[in-house]
């Protein structure tokens, strides 16, 4: 299953996604940091305005 943590970065998500990852599941860590987008766990785009 594919899995968007939202805060996925931070100390509890971190944790979140290994576990999850340990149990086969296909994860994104979604947050400000990583660029990507929490609603459709895309990368956010490059560009600057």
């Amino acid at each position: 299953m594919k899995i968007v943590v939202i805060g996925g970065s931070g100390l509890i998500g971190s944790k979140l996604v290994t576990k999850l990852r340990e149990h086969g599941h296909e994860t994104i860590a979604a947050s400000p940091n990583s660029g990507v987008n929490s609603l459709t766990g895309e990368p956010r785009s490059l560009r600057r305005n």
